[in-house]
């Protein structure tokens, strides 16, 4: 009953957020966000209804901002979220951001908790619903696959038309083209991705000066976004003649399935033959036990010393963990060291 109150005046918030493990600060938390989240709810309202904005929603496991990015090269006169902020802040101040006679408004809709996809759709309902592959993460608090998958799947709750990843004959990272290609079509307008950059530190393809070859994919990971970026590394390895580097740090907020994911990525290093694993974060002791090797690290400079004997043409490197380990610190020090 108390939840309930708190949920009139805060929005259909889930517990975790409204009573988050880090104390927020009172005045924001009880008073500045609320208000915030009823002006944008209703500026949306208007928008869609006197200014014919559409708005897409975009959610899944893996690719959601590359997909995301995609949109913002292709559709005319859009906003969208900003990277790295929580959805629940993200969502209000984009729409709140968002000019009268913008055509497109793409919220990207990431999930944390059960209850989170609710709290978005009470505050913005998506036109178009792109669902990109589905997969296990957050599971400390979103319990197994088949939650995370109900939980995701209610961004398509009112839209006019959903679209995803199913839909799409690719694999890989080319589910995000494929996908967007099936909102351009659905919208009529061009799907000219001939100049798209990927995000930072999204599966960016670095060329050093030592005629090494980079993967940055360090801006986080879960089960399915690794497989797909080894299978990656492998391909570019082939193509490039080059031997294969796994440096990889630990998958978190993955709560029961800690042992059994990280256990599974060190199966699939072993079958796809990359002798290369160099390892940070607890957890990762149980891909090096499962491949069969591998190297464990406990700092991130230890790590950094070994890799700099590494970075030659004859090695391809790829950098994956997730966010809370920093990689992106680690690429920077290597892309900035003299080869």
């Amino acid at each position: 009953m108390q939840l309930d109150i708190l949920r009139l005046w805060l929005g259909p918030l889930p517990k975790e957020e409204i009573f988050p493990e880090k104390k927020p600060n009172f005045f924001l938390h009880w008073f500045i966000h609320p208000v915030k989240r009823r002006l944008a709810k209703y500026y949306l309202l208007i928008l869609q209804k006197f200014f014919s904005l559409t708005v897409i929603g975009i959610t899944g496991s893996v690719g959601k901002t590359t997909t995301k990015k995609m949109l913002e090269a292709i559709l005319p006169n859009c906003v969208a979220t900003a990277d790295n902020i929580t959805s629940t802040f993200n969502i209000p101040t984009t729409i709140l951001q968002t000019p009268p006679f913008t055509k497109f408004l793409i919220l990207e809709m990431s999930i944390e908790y059960i209850g989170d996809m609710d709290f978005y759709l009470w505050l913005a309902q998506p036109d178009i619903a792109v669902i990109t592959p589905i997969n296990l993460t957050h599971t400390a608090y979103l319990k197994d696959l088949k939650t995370i998958t109900s939980e995701k799947l209610k961004i398509g709750k009112y839209a006019k038309h959903v679209i995803t990843y199913k839909d799409v004959k690719a694999k890989g990272f080319e589910i995000n083209k494929a996908l967007v290609a099936k909102v351009a079509q659905l919208l009529k307008i061009p799907a000219n991705l001939g100049s798209f950059t990927p995000p930072l530190h999204r599966m960016n393809f670095i060329n050093l000066k030592s005629g090494s070859v980079l993967i940055d994919d360090s801006y986080n990971a879960n089960p399915l976004a690794t497989k797909i970026a080894l299978e990656a590394l492998v391909s570019q390895a082939k193509k490039h003649k080059k031997t294969p580097v796994f440096v990889f740090a630990q998958m978190n907020e993955l709560g029961q399935y800690e042992k059994s994911a990280h256990e599974e990525i060190g199966k699939l290093i072993k079958k796809l033959k990359i002798n290369n694993l160099f390892c940070l974060g607890p957890a990762t002791k149980h891909t090096i036990k499962s491949a069969g090797f591998g190297q464990y690290f406990n700092s991130q400079e230890e790590l950094y010393k070994k890799l700099t004997n590494l970075l030659d043409a004859s090695h391809c490197t790829l950098i994956k963990g997730s966010r809370s380990w920093h990689l992106e610190n680690l690429v920077e020090k290597l892309t900035s060291s003299p080869q």
